[in-house]
């Protein structure tokens, strides 16, 4: 996003990552109301605007949308059962991100490709709508499409970012209140998803340049199935 940044792509994938990381620990080792799982909460909003960032930004560099979108497909099989261990409650029709992940990408794909508008949006429209059953339903599939088509004016892409991560917020406040939660309880519940603004200036220390190393494309892939599992481990174990 910035070419003058101070971050590479790949370090900013290891910070995400380890974001991830703590938010997910936060989630299912740690009681909801901590104050460690909350700050873990609040770092771990970073993990989907910035993998939907690097998703458009993948869109335009990749020598291969099908071995691209192979690689989505293929580790989000792979991270499906740890997945569903981690959450037997939500039952078999829920899926994780790197499913999103892959509806997104197919969304630009179709927005990018398609000439008839009509068509366009409806094949647009029914990427997203797929996605409800997916971990950041909606959401990432937005932030992935307007991070795209805005991909050369940074200003429209924050405030395209910004608008979706307000709709998010006032979703999980409006979820708090439908469960029967006063205002402040409500307010207090969701405060942590205000997180998702410090992917803002991730993003803007991003110059875009990628590490040294090839294999740091891989990371994220093999972490996401393996940090599932080894968590649903701790807490069968603990």
């Amino acid at each position: 996003m910035n070419e003058t940044g101070k971050v590479n792509r790949d370090a900013l994938k290891y910070i995400v990552v380890f974001a991830m990381l703590l938010d997910h620990i936060a989630w299912h080792l740690l009681a909801f109301s901590s104050p460690w799982a909350q700050a873990f909460h609040v770092v771990g909003r970073v993990t989907a605007p910035i993998m939907c960032f690097f998703l458009a930004q993948g869109y335009v560099y990749t020598r291969s949308l099908c071995r691209y979108f192979g690689r989505l497909l293929s580790f989000a099989l792979l991270a499906q059962v740890p997945w569903y261990l981690l959450h037997p409650d939500k039952g078999w029709l829920t899926f994780n991100f790197l499913f999103t992940l892959a509806l997104s990408l197919l969304a630009i794909h179709a927005w990018e490709k398609i000439e008839n508008v009509p068509l366009r949006l409806l094949a647009v429209a029914a990427c997203i709508a797929a996605s409800y059953y997916c971990d950041w339903h909606f959401y990432a599939p937005l932030w992935c499409l307007l991070f795209y088509v805005f991909r050369k004016d940074k200003s429209k892409q924050l405030l395209s970012f910004t608008g979706v991560a307000l709709v998010y917020i006032e979703e999980m406040v409006r979820a708090w209140l439908i469960a029967g939660h006063g205002l402040t309880a409500s307010l207090r519940g969701s405060a942590f998803t205000l997180g998702v603004f410090l992917a803002i200036p991730l993003l803007l220390s991003c110059n875009n340049r990628k590490g040294r190393f090839a294999w740091n494309k891989w990371v994220f892939y093999v972490f996401y199935p393996a940090h599932l599992l080894v968590i649903w481990l701790v807490k069968v174990l603990r």
